[in-house]
């Protein structure tokens, strides 16, 4: 039997891996306290953790504020809910290369997946889909914003909420992006996806829309990158690193799932006009299929 250390998933821990790239070295020790041991973690105050890691209690009371906690106890009380993944479940996350069959690179490749997907649906809180839904509710319009391989996930979410009879736009090309940007205001809405948040060209959108005062919705990796500062609400999409594919892949899979909620959600909670546009969508779409 395997005596590896158990994984453990909690959204207190998906949320520090998401900020960890960009953390201090002290608070990349605090960091890698809290993960190496989750459980023992939970049951200490805060003035056992500043002494177990070496730092002050002022330094952790910054820390969990930084990973998006009002305080200490509710960072606690979060922790306290982790729960260990099955042993056979961590195992199969393993890397590509130590996979010796064709199925088992597949099997690999899909537990990442929704290894990712579970710890993005974690992260993800009622009051952020509360407002980027209401948000999106009362929008005049929705512009969709992402370059390279976000691209694709604007692209889906353009084709999703177009059929909602709100205005949509979407360009793939950069410069079109920061035209579209320019002519947005208030009463829109953006919708800015980046894996790393750190894209230059994504970043001048981003500004671009910030000085028209846009309400933007952003999906990225990092919860502490530029785009998940700046914009107006940010979820997060997890992403599963493993070698000889970027990590970008899951990331897009899980901004797309992100997208396909919150078209879910604002067609639930939308007015009888858009019921019409969406059931004019449904029955025009048929007409191009044939029967079986």
């Amino acid at each position: 039997m395997s005596t590896q250390t158990p994984v453990h998933r909690n959204r207190v821990l998906t949320l520090i891996r998401s900020y960890y790239p960009n953390l201090s070295v002290t608070d990349r020790k605090i960091a890698d306290y809290i993960i190496a041991d989750p459980v023992k973690t939970a049951a200490q105050s805060i003035s056992d953790l500043a002494a177990a890691v070496g730092v002050s209690t002022a330094t952790v009371s910054r820390f969990v504020k930084r990973i998006s906690f009002s305080s200490f106890r509710d960072f606690s009380r979060e922790l306290t809910a982790a729960e260990p993944i099955e042993q056979t479940n961590a195992e199969a996350f393993q890397d590509v290369e130590k996979q010796t069959t064709f199925k088992g690179i597949a099997e690999s490749t899909f537990n990442s997946i929704r290894s990712s997907l579970d710890q993005t649906s974690q992260v993800m809180t009622e009051s952020d889909l509360k407002q980027a839904v209401e948000l999106l509710l009362n929008a005049r319009s929705i512009g969709f914003y992402g370059l390279g391989g976000s691209a694709v996930a604007a692209l889906d979410g353009y084709h999703k909420f177009v059929r909602t009879g709100i205005p949509c736009a979407h360009n793939s090309d950069y410069d079109m992006q920061l035209m579209q940007a320019a002519q947005m205001n208030a009463n829109d809405v953006a919708v800015v996806i980046s894996h790393t948040g750190r894209n230059q060209q994504t970043l001048q959108v981003l500004s671009t829309l910030n000085a028209q005062g846009v309400p933007v919705i952003a999906l990225t990796s990092f919860g502490n990158s530029p785009l998940a500062k700046d914009s107006t609400v940010a979820f997060i999409s997890v992403a599963e690193e493993i070698n000889y594919r970027s990590e970008g892949l899951t990331s897009l899979i899980a901004q797309m799932s992100i997208i396909d909620s919150l078209f879910l959600m604002t067609a639930v909670h939308g007015n009888i006009e858009m019921a019409e546009s969406l059931g004019r969508v449904r029955e025009a779409i048929s007409q191009t299929r044939t029967e079986l």
